[in-house]
């Protein structure tokens, strides 16, 4: 789940800032790597404050064997950037300021990856960590799952993993909103993660037997190989799932039911996930009428970007919202 952060004036900065902080402290990431941190979130709320509207920052979290870090993503629905090169260079600045911002972000974090609309906003994404981490790998995984506005907890979640070949991905919604959701979606993440050699459909049965004794869930499985180009895929309840290779998009198919009460059939499906290819999986709290025609050159970026900007559009109000994505795109 990320921790969100509404950034709309100069008091937030400092609100985002603490929220990093324990965020960081929370996984022991070390003195230096929080210092760090602190300072990019403070620039990116920042930025937000001067450039922005409804700007908000999500937190979550990153392991990576021995590493440790933090995931930030800058939101918001401001003018845009005309020249997102020209923003990074320091001493460029539209707001009067030193316009050190993006420039100290690019040194004392990684992974940084911007989209902009002019008349739409920015997503900025990027990553801090206690120590160098290892090569990204060919398949890269990335999301957002944020509560319903007023809850603590979301009752969605998703995770990505590997094993020996292969990457998956799991959304899943616990029924409803609040601790009883999340109860139910954490079980069937807590099988997924006791068990990275099953295939989706056998998964899918699995979770369905743990999650008896909660009030249920929807939730979808896939697993890609690079080696091959393709994937599976199966799912029970309002997930949904597509992959998209160039402009082609498949839809791929979950049935009825409600995992942990009532399943009438869970089945695999094959599916293509060739190179530039994206696997795209979201619960019913983002809108299903969104297409990538309406955001020029996003398929290309980090798939935490995307689902960033699904996210900030797309989303329910009075619902949980996670957008979770496999990327095999050049970025």
């Amino acid at each position: 789940m990320n921790r969100a952060i509404d950034v709309h004036e100069r008091s937030q900065v400092g609100a985002a800032r603490r929220e990093a902080v324990r965020l960081a402290e929370s996984i022991a990431v070390g003195a230096a790597t929080v210092d760090r941190l602190a300072l990019t979130v403070t620039e990116a709320a920042t930025n937000l404050v001067k450039h922005a509207r409804e700007g908000r920052i999500l937190l979550a979290p990153l392991v990576q064997v021995d590493a440790r870090g933090v995931e930030v993503i800058a939101l918001d629905r401001g003018p845009g950037m005309a020249n997102v090169a020209a923003s990074m260079r320091d001493g460029h600045s539209t707001a009067g300021s030193p316009g050190l911002g993006l420039g100290s972000i690019s040194r004392l974090a990684s992974g940084l990856d911007i989209y902009s609309q002019a008349g739409h906003g920015t997503v900025l994404r990027f990553e801090v960590w206690n120590q160098v981490r290892a090569a990204r790998a060919e398949v890269v995984a990335g999301g957002v799952c944020v509560p319903k506005s007023g809850e603590e907890v979301s009752g969605d979640a998703w995770t990505a993993s590997a094993w020996e070949e292969t990457h998956r991905l799991l959304v899943v919604d616990g029924l409803g909103h609040g601790p009883d959701a999340a109860m139910a979606a954490n079980a069937a993440v807590r099988v997924a993660g006791e068990r990275p050699e099953l295939a989706p459909d056998a998964l899918v049965s699995a979770m369905h037997a743990a999650l008896r004794s909660t009030r249920g869930a929807a939730a979808s499985v896939a697993s890609v190989s690079a080696r091959t180009s393709s994937g599976i895929y199966a799912g029970v309840g309002n997930i949904r799932g597509f992959v998209r290779e160039q402009d082609a998009v498949r839809h791929l198919v979950s049935h009825n039911g409600t995992l942990g009460q009532q399943v009438r059939k869970i089945q695999p499906f094959d599916f293509a996930f060739p190179k530039n290819a994206l696997l795209v999986m979201h619960s019913d709290g983002i809108a299903s009428h969104w297409s990538f025609d309406a955001y020029p050159g996003l398929a290309r970026r980090h798939p935490g970007v995307i689902a960033a900007v699904v996210y900030r559009d797309h989303a329910r109000a009075r619902d949980d919202a996670t957008v979770a994505i496999l990327s095999r795109a050049v970025h």
